[in-house]
C-alpha cells in the first residue's frame, strides 16, 4: 500500500451495554470478549496490520485510555496516539484525526474503523478496505464506508441505501450511497432486510483528510475553526477547553447526512461480524450450531438458549432456565432476559441516581 495511507482505530467508547464488565475505567475494547488471548483493541490491531506499515496506525482516544492503549499496543508509537481532551462524539473526534494526520501528511487517507468489533472473516475486511482506497485514487472527493450485507433484521443498527453502481476494475461492486436510515422498527428492518439494496452502517470509513476537512468547512465549520486556535494554543489547559467547547455530535448526522449522493460510496462486505453492541449480540456471535454458550465454568440442566459468562474461576449453575444471559463480573451478577439485553443501561441510570460509582 502506498505511503500516504494510515489507518487509525477509534477507542475512546465506553461500551455502557456490556456493563457490568465493560466499565467507565475499563471499557469493553480493552476487555477480552471475543478471544481467550486478544483484546477487542488488539483484535482490531492483528486485523488491519496488512493494510499499512506500523508506522502508519493511529489510535483516537481519550485522556482517561491513553494508559490502557500503550499497555495493550506496546508496538504503537507513543507518538500515534490521538488524545481527545474528552469525549465529544464522532464528529469532533473525526475532525481531530484528520487536522492531526493532515497536518503531517497533506496527501493522507485515513481509514478509521471501531476499536470494539469483532471479524471471523478478516480477509474479506482488507480486500474490502483496498477496494475503497483504490476507488479514493480514481474519486479523492468523495467519502468512502464500508457497508456490511445484513444477516437479519436488525433493529439495533443504522443502515445505508445503496445507490447507483459506481463503475470500475474493482475488486468488488462500488456504490453511491443514496441515503442513511436511523435505526428502524422491527416491520421496517424486515423490509431492509428484504432487499438487496440496504447494508449495515458499521462505521468504516475512508477518505482523504483534506477531502473530510473540507466538507467541514462547508457543512461543520465550527470544527475546523476550533481545531486551528487550539493549533495556535501553547496552553494545554486552553487547548482541552477549547476542544470541550465543541458540541457531542456524531458524523452521520452532522456530515455524512448532508452530502449529496455523489459525494459519497459505500462498498458492500460480507463480513461474518459482530459489533460487540450488547450481550444478545455477543452471544449470538458465539453460537455455532448450539444455542447454549459458556465462558468459564458452567453446569446446566434443562437450560436453552443461554449465554453464561463468568470471568474468573467461579462456577455458574442453572437448571430450567430459557433465553436468559448471566454475567459474573466479580462484584455484581448481571441477569436479562436476551430480548432485554440492550436495555441494561436502564440499570446504569439507577446506579448513577444512588451514586453506586464503583459499579460503573
Amino acid at each position: 500500500m502506498k505511503d500516504n495511507n494510515y489507518v487509525v482505530i477509534m477507542a475512546g467508547g465506553s461500551g455502557t451495554r456490556l456493563w457490568p464488565l465493560s466499565r467507565k475505567e475499563h471499557p469493553k475494547q480493552f476487555q477480552k470478549l471475543t478471544s481467550e488471548e486478544f483484546t477487542l483493541i488488539q483484535e482490531t490491531y492483528n486485523r488491519i496490520c496488512p493494510l499499512v506499515k506500523p508506522e502508519k496506525i493511529f489510535v483516537s482516544t481519550t485522556t482517561q485510555y491513553v494508559d490502557l492503549v500503550k499497555k495493550q499496543l506496546p508496538k504503537l508509537p507513543k507518538n500515534n496516539i490521538i488524545v481527545e481532551p474528552c469525549g465529544r462524539d464522532t464528529a469532533p473526534a473525526m475532525g481531530l484525526v484528520a487536522y492531526t494526520i493532515y497536518k503531517k501528511d497533506k496527501n493522507a487517507t485515513i481509514i478509521t474503523t471501531p476499536s470494539d468489533h469483532a471479524i471471523k472473516n478478516p480477509d474479506i475486511y482488507v480486500c474490502t478496505v483496498q477496494t475503497a482506497i483504490e476507488v479514493l485514487e480514481k474519486h479523492d472527493k468523495r467519502f468512502g464506508l464500508i457497508g456490511i450485507n445484513p444477516t437479519e433484521p436488525s433493529t439495533e443498527l443504522g443502515y445505508i441505501q445503496l445507490g447507483n453502481e459506481i463503475k470500475g476494475k474493482y475488486k468488488h461492486k462500488v456504490f453511491e450511497a443514496e441515503a442513511f436510515k436511523e435505526k428502524p422498527n422491527a416491520k421496517t428492518a424486515k423490509e431492509y432486510f428484504s432487499h438487496w439494496s440496504y447494508l449495515w452502517n458499521a462505521a468504516y470509513f475512508i477518505f482523504k483528510a483534506s477531502t473530510l476537512l473540507n466538507m467541514m468547512k462547508t457543512h461543520a465549520p465550527y470544527i475546523p475553526e476550533t481545531l486551528e486556535q487550539m493549533n495556535k494554543k501553547t496552553s494545554k489547559k486552553q487547548q482541552n477547553e477549547l476542544y470541550k467547547s465543541l458540541p457531542r455530535e456524531p458524523i452521520d448526522t452532522v456530515i455524512l447526512e448532508k452530502l449529496t449522493q455523489k459525494e459519497r460510496f459505500v462498498v458492500p462486505a460480507d463480513l461474518i461480524w459482530s459489533d460487540v453492541g450488547n450481550w444478545k449480540t455477543l452471544h449470538d456471535f458465539y453460537k455455532n450450531g448450539s444455542t447454549n454458550v459458556y465462558r468459564g465454568i458452567a453446569y446446566t440442566t434443562d437450560t436453552k438458549n443461554c449465554f453464561l459468562f463468568s470471568k474468573k474461576s467461579k462456577t455458574i449453575a442453572t437448571l430450567g432456565l430459557k433465553d436468559v444471559i448471566v454475567i459474573d463480573a466479580d462484584d455484581v451478577i448481571l441477569i436479562a432476559h436476551r430480548d432485554e439485553a440492550h436495555n441494561v443501561k436502564k440499570i446504569i441510570k439507577q446506579l448513577e441516581k444512588d451514586e453506586r460509582d464503583n459499579l460503573l
